[in-house]
């Protein structure tokens, strides 16, 4: 079960790559670096059969890898990581497919680098790849290559009592498992009349942590795509479940995680349902 990381030769791609790596590190998972090509104007099957453009794809290829390698450096650990040139075709499509191929724990992607710095800003590609992804998603915030720590000391799990949640309970547990990260499960209370409930929820969810691992509970007022996007306390990176709250399910077309992913502030591991 490799970490994928989607790669192209541009800011959001270099973002990817540090993520890529970090979870790759941490969770002691092969890293898996593809970058996609596209079609041209004579389609897919007939450029993929051109002789030519099979020679221009390994040396593109081969630069691209050469500069990912120098980029990330010694930040992949103790595991080269392993290369993949993939295509032609849309690179939601490919990466999708090639994830599912390979039993990818995650895919890693960068948002356009569009945004705000430090923010998500995911473009096309992640928009169409998050309904059709397999394999949980992680997208690194516009800038993250800059502002990335060396190490993960916060996981934080978006917990509502669903199976969904508890899905994204156990990518989180895995993740701090690794490193010794705390795990911090956040349920969120729209208004006061919900606080009561939502400490219920985020205590059922702390009661499923395992006793090794340093757990905490945090209930946090307001609406709920905002509040889980810029959380007040310390987080590392925040994992939720695609169908989790009340309107996750209407993924990158609105609701809840459609803001989350567009305005969180730190890498965001979507776990599908």
């Amino acid at each position: 079960m490799p970490i994928v990381t989607g790669y192209e030769d541009t800011p959001g791609g270099h973002d990817a790559l540090v993520l890529g790596a970090q979870l790759a590190r941490l969770t002691g998972l092969d890293p898996v670096v593809a970058t996609v090509y596209p079609e041209d104007g004579r389609g897919f099957s007939a450029v993929a059969r051109d002789p030519r453009w099979r020679q221009k794809v390994q040396a593109v290829a081969g630069e691209r890898f050469a500069r990912a390698r120098e980029f990330v450096g010694e930040g992949w650990g103790p595991v080269e990581p392993k290369f993949a040139a993939l295509g032609p075709g849309l690179a939601s499509i490919v990466l999708a497919e090639y994830a599912d191929e390979v039993g990818a724990a995650v895919l890693v992607v960068g948002s356009t680098g569009h945004g705000m710095l430090g923010r998500l800003a995911p473009g096309r590609t992640v928009q169409r790849l998050l309904p059709t992804a397999r394999c949980a998603v992680a997208i690194a915030p516009r800038g993250y290559r800059h502002i990335a720590t060396r190490g993960i000391t916060v996981v934080s799990v978006a917990y509502d009592g669903s199976p969904e949640a508890d899905r994204a309970v156990a990518m989180a547990v895995h993740l701090a498992s690794r490193t010794g990260a705390a795990l911090r499960f956040v349920t969120v209370a729209e208004t006061e009349d919900d606080v009561a409930d939502a400490t219920a929820t985020a205590h059922k969810g702390i009661a499923s942590a395992p006793v090794e691992i340093d757990a905490i509970v945090d209930v946090v007022r307001g609406p709920v795509a905002h509040v889980l996007a810029d959380l007040p306390e310390r987080t590392d990176v925040l994992v939720v479940g695609s169908r989790g709250y009340r309107l996750m399910r209407r993924l990158v077309l609105g609701g809840v995680a459609g803001v989350l992913v567009r305005t969180a502030r730190y890498p965001v591991v979507i776990v599908p349902g």
